[in-house]
């Protein structure tokens, strides 16, 4: 199984936050979560993840402002983010910032697998 994380979850919801990380260790990657800005560049800082999973209702870490400036730290990683359909306002800002995918949460959980797969990389490899 992987030990260094091939992907970050922004996030400070307890229950994705567990759904999303026991899905990818299921599948042999391993996915970081963090909950504050300031952890989340410091990740950035000195790891290159395959793709970053933004939860929408993360309020300050969601921001249009602070997913700029963490994209701006991994230019060439997927951002993902979800969120309920209710949240347009959250979407269009995680689009405004160059999210590559925005999706509501029902579609995003139903697809997590496929995600982590597609954007975590087809076979696990060994850390």
């Amino acid at each position: 199984m992987e030990t260094t994380p091939s992907g970050l979850l922004l996030s400070r919801d307890l229950m994705f936050t567990v759904k999303i990380t026991s899905t990818a260790k299921e599948l042999g990657r391993k996915v970081k979560a963090v909950g504050r800005v300031e952890q989340a560049e410091e990740f950035l800082a000195g790891n290159r993840p395959r793709a970053v999973f933004v939860d929408l209702t993360a309020g300050e870490l969601a921001s249009r402002e602070s997913l700029t400036k963490l994209m701006a730290l991994a230019p060439d990683v997927p951002f993902i983010a979800f969120g309920p359909h209710v949240e347009v306002e959250a979407f269009q800002a995680a689009r405004d910032a160059g999210c590559r995918e925005v999706m509501p949460r029902s579609k995003f959980t139903a697809q997590l697998p496929d995600l982590i797969r597609a954007h975590l990389g087809d076979e696990p490899t060994a850390g």
